[in-house]
């Protein structure tokens, strides 16, 4: 590790302080450029277990925390709190606007999406409605089903707005109600068409749950979030069907979010509010006058969030927990309306996190409740004994959990990243039925170079994740048996093995590489202990040596903040960091440049610390050390990423921001000693650059913060014209990546998509002779003060790591 001073990641302090000055001209900007995440997520960034790589937390008008980039704000295991959203810098509203282009780009999927809630009617048995928040956070939507859940249909008007609980009213009366980001929405035919309730509480209006009084079907309450504790009223009440609104919050100390309402069936008056923290914190309050006054009912409780209430006259369950900073709770049950409580989990219960509950409509012993990284777990006898994992569903990470109406058999499951799942048997067996719901949240994607109809994706949820691959081009999605973690990367080896890198949490599986081996899959690291401490980005090969890996990222936690490249000389069996410089920085992207030494290569790095600032790094010696190498890059340069040339391997490309509301583009003809602009600068940040792999003159860039979702360059990178046909809904357009030489396929938000390309004419490539002791491309000799040996760290001692389901 090495301090900031001997980092020789500048060329001079002028690029420092032109940055700083860049900074100052872009400040106008950033409330407006930044990615949102939840409207309720605080940046308390005193809590003892929340360990950031960014320092930026600023709030829009919707009082939306910012994170940009990709900095994490995660625990030491890699958990993230709640809400936590890492899409780019426009909202997911604004996808509408994306302009057409020429390229005709289809949809590849797979299914999925962060479901917060699914629902079955009440009058008809063929629809059923699901809601889903990314992340727990807004810009979400609703689907649709008109088939009992089989398939699935987005409703155009809920679109960008997350929902986060759904419930319809006793039959015969057709209407539903929602809680979204925007106030309480109500439906009167069946899910079709919306009108927004005026909660009357200004623009902070985030509903977290909607609870109808079984015995009135005119009251309605509803949970309200606490806007980072600017939003003092959380509970309200209607008594006219949601025309008219009051305030119903018990005395809490300082607002808090409230996650679930429970209504007893047979009084009014009797009600049970539960509440719970974005990082910690939860109560639970219940009143006998209808809100008049309540009491406190959280002692005997561990006193952390709640987010699920039951209660049927008689016995009163709650539930919640949070993975971040390990704030377990499990399922508690009352017989005096709170006054004493006693746990109804056990020890075989391998997660205390418990998202909802869901009770049998014709035998009240039998209990389901939905796990976030457990799936369900379910108990036959009043909690006496439990069934964990249930159907299959281990793996999953359980949001929502619903019987259908009067229906023992049939059960709706709601998960994080993989969106429904449905039992037919009382959950003997959960299969997925997400068709037609494509918001599963990509993060990268690669296609096998033996086999271009073999593609593989990498997805993240709030703590979940894992990679799904198909070996027909994406008319089919299997789900590999990687451990259910955040994945950052997925990369084919010129062999066409399948490599993941997993981004915790930690408790699930070590973070680091992964190797798919006869369909199972092997950890290789580097893990640096039993915390989270490698948030690895990137991973790259060499064509011409199958034992050399190259990874980069940055470290995290207790291993510290530096960028960081990793290399393996034994296919992965051994690791060496061969850098790590500069604090709050992260390496983005690799290059090997393809002349057949595999002596010199290229890494793009950004700063995550705020002040903008990135670059180059160049290694001559097969990759054990690196030294700064951005002559003729600006100053402001943020997260850049890189490509070569098939035309000469001295030739690669960077892409890059350049402000808050544009991009670029720059090329080095010399292996990375030195850069200049290609001559474009685009209007809108970028994210990801593609080199065709025979045409020279056809590079491919993605537009993260709005405009075409993808731009092409015929001429080498001096222009671009839009190529988005079929990419007016993209989120999120993360990475490009080439099935063979002529389908590009594209990661983002909203799955993965492709278009076919026209055969080009191929460049004849030159022909490169290594030789015995091979020369590096001349360049000035790095002249920077040498890096002190990092001192080591106090390491915590090895915890053993939780034994993954199976």
């Amino acid at each position: 590790m090495k301090s900031t001073s001997s980092s020789n990641r500048f060329n001079s302090n002028s690029r420092l302080l032109l940055g700083f000055l860049g900074v100052l001209l872009s400040g106008g900007v950033l409330l407006t450029s930044l990615g949102a995440i939840s409207k309720t997520f605080a940046a308390r960034i005193n809590s003892p277990h929340a360990v950031t790589s960014t320092s930026s937390a600023l709030s829009s008008k919707n009082n939306v925390a910012s994170n940009p980039g990709p900095a994490r704000r995660l625990d030491e295991q890699g958990n993230q709190p709640r809400g936590m959203s890492f899409l780019p810098s426009h909202p997911r509203s604004t996808r509408a606007f994306r302009p057409a282009g020429n390229g005709d780009w289809f949809s590849l999927g797979p299914p999925g999406g962060d479901v917060s809630d699914v629902a079955a009617s009440t009058v008809d048995a063929n629809v059923v409605l699901t809601g889903l928040a990314p992340g727990g956070s807004i810009g979400g939507t609703l689907y649709r089903s008109s088939d009992g859940g089989n398939t699935w249909s987005e409703v155009p008007t809920l679109d960008g707005t997350s929902v986060f609980d759904i419930e319809f009213a006793p039959a015969p009366d057709n209407t539903t109600y929602l809680g979204t980001q925007d106030s309480v929405r109500k439906s009167t035919d069946g899910g079709l068409s919306w009108v927004t309730l005026n909660l009357g509480i200004g623009a902070n209006d985030q509903v977290f749950d909607v609870a109808l009084d079984p015995s009135n079907q005119s009251i309605v309450w509803a949970g309200i979030a606490d806007a980072n504790a600017s939003q003092p009223v959380n509970v309200m009440r209607s008594t006219d069907s949601g025309a008219t609104w009051s305030n119903r919050t018990p005395p809490l100390a300082m607002p808090m979010s409230c996650r679930g309402i429970a209504v007893d069936p047979g009084n009014s008056n009797t009600v049970i509010a539960v509440f719970g923290g974005d990082f910690g914190g939860g109560q639970v309050w219940t009143t006998t006058d209808g809100g008049d006054s309540w009491i406190d009912r959280s002692a005997g409780l561990p006193g952390n969030p709640l987010n699920a209430v039951v209660y049927d006259g008689t016995r009163l369950l709650v539930g919640g927990g949070l993975l971040f900073g390990s704030r377990f709770v499990g399922l508690y049950e009352s017989p005096d309306l709170g006054v004493t409580w006693t746990p109804l989990h056990d020890g075989s219960w391998p997660v205390l996190v418990v998202e909802d509950i869901a009770v049998d409509p014709n035998d009240a012993a039998k209990i389901f409740v939905a796990i976030d990284g457990g799936g369900v777990n379910r108990t036959t006898d009043g909690g006496v004994t439990w069934q964990v994992g249930i159907g299959g569903s281990q793996a999953l990470a359980g949001r929502s959990i619903r019987f259908r109406p009067a229906n023992s058999q049939e059960v709706f499951l709601g998960t994080s990243s993989l969106a429904v799942f449905h039992s037919t048997n009382g959950g003997d067996t959960f299969v997925q039925s997400s068709e037609g719901i494509f918001e599963l949240d990509l993060f990268s994607i690669d296609a096998n170079p033996l086999n271009p109809d073999e593609i593989a994706v990498a997805f993240q949820g709030q703590n979940n994740g894992g990679v799904l691959s198909s070996t027909d081009g994406g008319s089919a999605w299997h789900l590999e048996s990687a451990p259910p973690t955040r994945y950052s990367a997925v990369h084919f080896a010129p062999d066409g093995t399948l490599y993941a890198i997993s981004s915790g949490p930690s408790s699930v599986a070590p973070e680091g590489l992964y190797r798919r081996e006869n369909g199972s899959w092997t950890p290789l690291g580097p893990d640096q202990g039993p915390l989270y401490e490698s948030d690895l980005d990137t991973v790259r090969f060499s064509l011409n040596n199958p034992d050399l890996i190259l990874l980069g990222g940055s470290d995290f936690g207790v291993a510290g903040s530096e960028a960081t490249i990793w290399r393996s000389t034994d296919a992965g069996q051994g690791w060496n960091k061969v850098d790590e410089v500069g604090a709050s920085d992260k390496v983005t992207d690799l290059e090997i440049i393809e002349d057949g030494t595999d002596q010199n290569m290229v890494a793009a790095w950004t700063s995550l610390n705020g002040d903008n600032i990135g670059g180059a790094l160049r290694s001559t010696d097969n990759g054990a050390s690196w030294f700064s190498s951005s002559p003729g890059l600006p100053v402001f340069l943020r997260d850049p990423r890189l490509c070569g040339s098939p035309a000469d391997p001295q030739i690669l490309f960077m892409s890059a921001w350049l402000s808050f509301q544009s991009g670029g583009l720059f090329r080095t003809t010399d292996g990375g000693a030195t850069w200049a602009s290609t001559g474009w600068t685009g209007s809108q940040t970028v994210g990801d650059v593609a080199c065709h792999p025979i045409d020279d003159q056809a590079i491919f860039v993605t537009q993260l913060s709005g405009g075409d979702a993808v731009l092409r360059s015929q001429d080498g990178g001096a222009t671009f014209s839009p190529f988005s046909n079929g990419l007016g809904n993209v989120v999120a357009p993360r990475e490009l990546a080439f099935a063979g030489d002529s389908r590009l396929v594209l990661a983002s938000a909203k799955g993965s998509y492709a278009t076919d390309l026209a055969t080009p004419t191929p460049t004849p490539t030159p022909t490169v002779t290594p030789s015995s002791t091979p020369t590096p491309t001349a360049s000035p000799t790095p002249t920077s003060t040498p890096r002190s040996t990092p001192t080591p760290r106090p390491r915590p001692t090895p915890l053993p790591r939780p034994t993954l389901p199976d």
